[in-house]
């Protein structure tokens, strides 16, 4: 990586900045250097692929099968969908994910540390020569994509072309984002019509208050997920022992439920708005109980409670969102001033609960649903009612705070 930075400024004898010769023009350079930054990242996956399949190969498979095997969840790790016909492969562990992102993001960093900041501005949104290499990563890491698309073709995972958007568009567009933010820092990147557009006041008072909820309501969930394991660790780990798969395949396999532990503390989201989640069709687990029905062979999923209904205690999980909400209400509150209306003050509320809400939805949503055909077709919890329902109850704890506040000022 290094080699590919191009021209680094060096010290002469006198001391000063002279610059340095690169091996390649700037252009090549930044889309070699894109092109690096994806096999860099598919080699991750790969490698582990690989060598399990070196430990454990079967007799009449080829080595191209753990290249396409690699190639394909790879490219489900960006968001990619597999499978071919009523097969479904769409579930993206969140942690795998956001590593994808951060690093296409250092790649991205690297390409841009050699662009001119002090360019002319291209339609006054950045320098040209900031635009530029931008483009020339993202080209250079899409090259990167496209020989991991052609490698699934020699493997057992079909690639389902349209899905291919995520991996060539969302993953390098989030990381030049980053990449961006990270050298604004340092350097006025941002054009005057970039600066132009800022977001209403309402909204930059309810983005803090937003996240500390967002934090609050999946830290609660995840939580719930790790008091569950750790109830039911003997069905977990006697389900993990009776897959086998040697011990690579059993650290990638706890890897792999590792960082899908966001995945679930969603689901468990779910759970406490009300609509609940579904791990097999069939098998639906809500406030009110949980329904049987024959789970797939992943370990973690042996800290599923029982079949039954619930006491009905446990329906007063669904107040733990409201309890949230007054939480997100009073870190509102010490937005905004404290003489400040009633309709500001509940304003900001409700924005930062629809900013928790809508956040909720669109991760379960990233995160995907679906592991096979017909009963695996569609797990987890529908992220777009969860979401209505946990903002309703996110709302009523919120604006409770807020109407208690004004009644003790009116006093």
């Amino acid at each position: 990586m290094d080699l590919l930075r191009g021209v680094r400024p060096s010290d002469d004898a006198d001391g000063e900045r002279m610059p340095r010769a690169s091996w390649l023009p700037d252009p090549a350079r930044d889309v070699l250097i894109g092109v690096v930054t994806g096999l860099l990242s598919l080699l991750v996956v790969l490698v582990p692929t690989v060598l399990g399949w070196m430990l454990d190969p079967r007799p009449a498979a080829s080595f191209a099968e753990p290249l396409g095997a690699g190639a394909s969840l790879w490219l489900l790790v960006q968001g990619a969908h597999l499978g071919s016909g009523a097969m479904v492969i769409a579930f993206l562990p969140l942690v795998l994910g956001a590593l994808a992102v951060w690093g296409a993001a250092r790649g991205a960093s690297r390409a841009l540390a050699t662009a001119d900041v002090d360019d002319a501005w291209w339609a006054d949104l950045l320098p040209r020569s900031v635009a530029g290499v931008a483009v020339r990563w993202w080209i250079g890491y899409a090259v990167a994509v496209g020989l991991a698309s052609a490698l699934t073709l020699a493997g057992s995972l079909p690639l389902r072309w349209p899905s291919l958007a995520a991996p060539l568009v969302a993953v390098p567009g989030l990381a030049l984002i980053v990449a961006l933010r990270r050298l604004a820092r340092e350097a006025e990147i941002i054009g005057p019509r970039l600066e132009a557009r800022v977001l209403p006041d309402v909204v930059r008072r309810a983005a803090r208050p937003a996240l500390r909820g967002l934090i609050v309501v999946l830290g609660v969930a995840l939580s719930i997920v790790l008091a569950a394991i750790a109830l039911k660790w003997d069905s977990v780990t006697n389900l993990q022992s009776e897959i086998g798969g040697g011990v690579l395949g059993g650290v990638l396999l706890v890897a792999v439920q590792a960082a899908s532990l966001p995945n679930l503390a969603l689901w468990v989201v779910g759970l406490l708005a009300g609509p609940g989640f579904s791990v097999v069709d069939g098998a639906h687990t809500s406030v009110a109980g949980t329904t049987s029905g024959l789970m797939p062979l992943v370990p973690v999923f042996g800290a599923m409670p029982q079949p039954g209904t619930y006491p009905w205690p446990v329906r007063l999980l669904v107040l733990v969102p409201v309890l949230i909400g007054a939480f997100i209400g009073r870190r509102s509150l010490t937005s905004v001033a404290r003489l400040s209306s009633l309709r500001t003050k509940a304003s900001v509320a409700a924005v930062a609960c629809v900013l928790v809400a809508g956040a909720v939805g669109v991760l379960d949503a990233i995160g995907g649903g679906s592991l096979g055909a017909y009963r695996l077709g569609d797990i987890g919890t529908p992220a777009l009612w969860t979401s209505v329902v946990l903002g309703a109850e996110l709302l009523v704890g919120a604006l409770a705070v807020v109407a208690w506040d004004a009644w003790r000022l009116r006093r």
